[in-house]
């Protein structure tokens, strides 16, 4: 399968709603975030089709940036459950990556749940690191859930 990363489009938003929603809930305003020039916001589309109508969202990358350490924090980082091991998520974080370098980041961190053992394979997979937890980082709704979040992260 052919995969093509490019930058998030305003049109893009619905379909980045639905595939996000595949997995969590969707917390973020993703029009903002595509109009953000601080954010990092990509998709993957599958099928090389250069019309839209042939093309179908496969994947879902947004990174924040920060200055001041010059490091980048994966905020959302999903791919179409359909079309997982298929490189998307391969091409999502290559080309995330090329980005941050050209940005001039030094890193890429990223968090996740330690029962979610499919995205912790991935991402060491893809040359990211443990880095740390927090054990105060989700609302650990209902209190006695005690979830962590583990963090990972993509050194430049």
């Amino acid at each position: 399968m052919r995969v093509r990363v490019r930058k998030a489009e305003l049109a893009d938003v619905p379909s980045i709603e639905r595939l996000v929603g595949q997995h969590w809930r969707v917390n973020l305003d993703y029009r903002r975030e595509v109009k953000n020039g601080e954010s990092v916001f990509m998709v993957a589309d599958a099928g090389g089709g250069q019309t839209r109508a042939k093309r179908s969202l496969t994947g879902v990358a947004l990174m924040w940036v920060t200055r001041w350490n010059r490091t980048g924090y994966l905020a959302e980082f999903a791919v179409d459950s359909a079309h997982k091991r298929m490189g998307v998520g391969a091409a999502l974080m290559e080309a995330l990556a090329a980005r941050a370098r050209e940005e001039g980041l030094r890193a890429v961190i990223v968090e996740t749940q330690p029962d979610n053992k499919e995205a912790m394979d991935f991402y060491l997979g893809h040359g990211l690191r443990l880095c740390g937890y927090n054990d105060r980082y989700y609302t650990n709704k209902p209190k006695n859930s005690h979830q962590i979040a583990v963090f990972f992260s993509l050194d430049l």
